[in-house]
């Protein structure tokens, strides 16, 4: 058991679907003793990989969270061989208020691999690199442009060293389907929650779905297209995967 101040609601051993929250301490001037809760929910049923998929990592980019909380509420254990756990809003204050960064202007993207007696940020970033990277084969980050910035949707991925790692982070992101996929060495600085993951060896795929502080009909459509597509190519979803073929 790892000892980490980021408490949980939900047995990630316990079959069928679980719907909870992670709970941080939080110190206001009106509340000495209260929490910031960020949901999380598990859909398990027997033996399959483990695919963790996260978005809101940035408050103001809405298309991963609105097709992460689609997912959250769709989807059912039959659908499932394995494992999916869902953290559709990472950064929740900032989700509320709109804004990239944390209220404390922390970005929530830069604060891997955490610590466990840091700023709440830093918890959380620990408790994902200490206890949901490690149970998961797959992690999918899904990022837009926020309301400063509109990308091409597409599915993107850094060009990690390991060729078998690659290739199946290649495959992975091909199977979002996207019109455009965007390959690139990292030179964004440290801290990234995507190379955290890549480091411990996981088949990583993360998005630009767009941006404008706004979810448009086709970027939810390619958002949710996607993300079933990739959770069918990695075989925890039924169905068969599409491809461009």
């Amino acid at each position: 058991m790892i000892d980490s101040p980021v408490g949980c609601t939900i047995d990630f051993s316990r079959q069928g679907k679980q719907v909870g929250h992670l709970s941080l301490a939080k110190i206001t001037n009106t509340a000495g003793w209260a929490s910031t809760f960020v949901h999380i929910a598990q859909v398990a049923n027997g033996d399959g990989p483990t695919v963790l998929v996260l978005a809101g990592n940035h408050g103001d980019e809405y298309e991963g969270q609105v097709a992460a909380l689609r997912l959250l509420q769709e989807l059912q254990p039959e659908q499932v061989s394995g494992r999916v756990i869902v953290v559709p809003v990472l950064s929740p204050a900032a989700s509320k208020a709109n804004t990239r960064n944390w209220p404390s202007g922390a970005n929530f993207n830069r604060s891997f691999p955490g610590n466990p007696e840091g700023p709440p940020n830093e918890q959380l970033a620990d408790y994902l690199t200490r206890v949901l990277f490690p149970m998961a084969d797959v992690v999918i980050d899904m990022h837009s442009g926020g309301r400063s910035a509109w990308f091409l949707p597409c599915s993107h991925m850094h060009v990690v060293d390991n060729p078998a790692q690659r290739r199946a982070m290649l495959e992975g992101m091909e199977a979002w389907n996207s019109d455009w996929h965007f390959l690139y060495i990292d030179v964004n600085g440290h801290g990234l929650l995507p190379v955290e993951a890549e480091n411990q060896g996981k088949l990583v795929i993360t998005t630009e779905l767009g941006g404008g502080g706004r979810v448009p009909a086709p970027v939810h459509r390619l958002a949710w297209s996607g993300l079933q597509n990739v959770l069918r190519h990695v075989g925890v979803l039924e169905g068969e995967a599409q491809t461009r073929a």
